[in-house]
């Protein structure tokens, strides 16, 4: 059995895949606790929280201070003394005293820590952690080197936005693991993993439904090439496949690049829980009046037009040439966003996808199909989803040392490339394995990076050093075929 659970800005969606598909929608009001009660039968579960994690980042309030180990000659604002060289090499150690009297000058809600080559040697990041745990619980620390890329500046940001949202990962895992021992999180770019590494990089959850959905349209339709709508209740996603995968990007936070890679997704701020004043509006206040909230929204309109939808008399208040117009104007804006995408044909989603759905595409110009649980795709494709790893793995022969996902270990020897990627492979399936995947999904083992080259010392080739980038690819679960 597969269990894939979305939380979405308005319901959580359910989803179990054994053979048939079975789907149910938990309003969010009833809480995350309430939806996992729901689910009676055993199986792998695997969960999508993109939505939580948006909602803190909304604070803006919150105050991230920020340690940097940049290395001599560099500066940064917020560098500290400590130096790991691109060998991994601790060529300068950090002055405990000056982080702590940083700190003591510097009151924050949480602390990012990022060293130049800290995925080298992570040994002066760790110094420093022990220095802010006097400062902080250890789920308001966040730090770069398991993010394991070289690219310091991209990593900084990344490791910024993990302090933000690093607590609310440690919240979300005990949450759902007093329900579910066992549990995967899926991420952004398609894959699954676990809550161990969610915690270590919560930043891989962003955009986690809109790549639910792609997912669960190529598995509900069998459709390579198409454009998924996903009509929430906040926004409306559009979400392109190409060749039966969504396409990816790295993922922009705050105008600057992180490490992290994210289905590409365009997000209208429309949804059937957009408030109506004249016409509709790109806010969400509560629930629609046809459950129980108290302003009027598009799922009201739709009742106005004819629909049944939850109380459907609770929205006779909306007066009827709003409805109207908030509904015509809801279609122009999704036809417009459709049409400047150009797809071969639409998958619409969500539970308003029925109704909407067919006049988008009609004023788009494109067909379209709704698929069998069009209302809880998002869920199915988590279900169907597969653990998904990327190994990142620097050889240095001189030194007898290996570093992979910014863990050191050591090495004896460093063959040649073919020899690295084998061990890189059987690596990244050994975690793979551990982390639950069916083996059969391990077939699929791609090399992303491979560059290596000899160390020469008086005419003789003294050491190699290699770095490879290996990864079980994202897609649907061998189990679900």
């Amino acid at each position: 059995m597969l269990i894939g659970m979305d939380v979405g800005g308005t319901n959580t969606d359910v989803a179990f895949v054994d053979g048939e598909t079975a789907s149910i929608k938990v309003p969010n009001s009833a809480g995350i606790d309430t939806a996992l009660s729901r689910i009676s039968r055993p199986g792998r579960l695997a969960v999508s929280t993109s939505t939580p994690l948006n909602h803190l980042l909304a604070e803006r309030d919150r105050k991230i201070v920020t340690i940097l180990i940049p290395g001599m000659g560099l500066f940064y604002e917020g560098g500290m003394k400590g130096a790991v060289n691109h060998c991994g090499d601790i060529v300068e150690d950090i002055d405990r005293d000056e982080i702590d009297r940083f700190l003591r000058a510097n009151p924050a809600d949480a602390v990012a820590i990022a060293g130049k080559f800290s995925v080298r040697n992570p040994a002066l990041e760790m110094a420093a952690a022990e220095c802010a745990c006097r400062y902080f619980p250890k789920e308001r620390i966040a730090l770069s080197h398991p993010l394991a890329v070289l690219d310091f500046p991209a990593r900084i940001v990344t490791t910024r936005l993990n302090a933000r949202i690093r607590e609310e990962a440690f919240r979300l895992v005990s949450l759902i693991g007093q329900r579910k021992k066992d549990f995967l999180f899926f991420r952004g770019d398609g894959g699954l993993t676990t809550p161990e590494n969610v915690l270590k990089d919560p930043s891989v959850l962003y955009n986690s439904s809109p790549a639910a959905v792609a997912l669960g349209v190529h598995y509900l339709t069998g459709l390579k090439d198409c454009l998924a709508v996903d009509i929430g209740g906040t926004t409306t996603d559009l979400v392109p496949l190409e060749k039966g995968i969504p396409c990816t990007e790295e993922l922009v936070y705050g105008g600057e690049r992180t490490v992290t890679r994210v289905v590409k997704a365009e997000s209208l701020p429309f949804g059937g829980d957009s408030v109506i004043a004249d016409s509709i509006e790109p806010k969400r206040d509560g629930n629609a009046l046809a459950f129980g909230g108290r302003l009027p929204t598009l799922t009201d309109a739709l009742n106005r037009a004819g629909y049944e939808i939850g109380d459907f008399r609770a929205s006779l208040s909306l007066r009827l040439e709003h409805a109207e117009k908030a509904v015509d104007d809801y279609c122009s804006i999704v036809a417009a966003a459709v049409a400047a995408h150009d797809p071969p044909k639409i998958a619409g989603c969500g539970y308003l996808a029925p109704i909407l759905v067919p006049e988008i595409a009609r004023r788009a110009r494109k067909p379209f199909v709704i698929p069998p649980h069009a209302a809880c795709a998002n869920a199915v494709g988590v279900a169907v989803s597969r653990v998904s790893l990327t190994l990142f793995a620097h050889f240095d022969g001189g030194r007898g040392r290996v570093v992979m996902n910014g863990e050191t270990g050591k090495i004896d020897r460093v063959g040649d490339d073919d020899e690295l990627v084998a061990i890189c492979t059987a690596e990244v399936k050994r975690r793979a394995l551990a982390a639950g995947a069916d083996p059969r999904d391990l077939d699929d083992i791609r090399v992303l990076h491979c560059s290596s080259f000899d160390v020469v010392r008086g005419s003789f080739r003294t050491s190699r050093i290699a770095d490879i980038v290996v990864q079980v690819a994202p897609g649907i679960t061998a189990e679900a075929r």
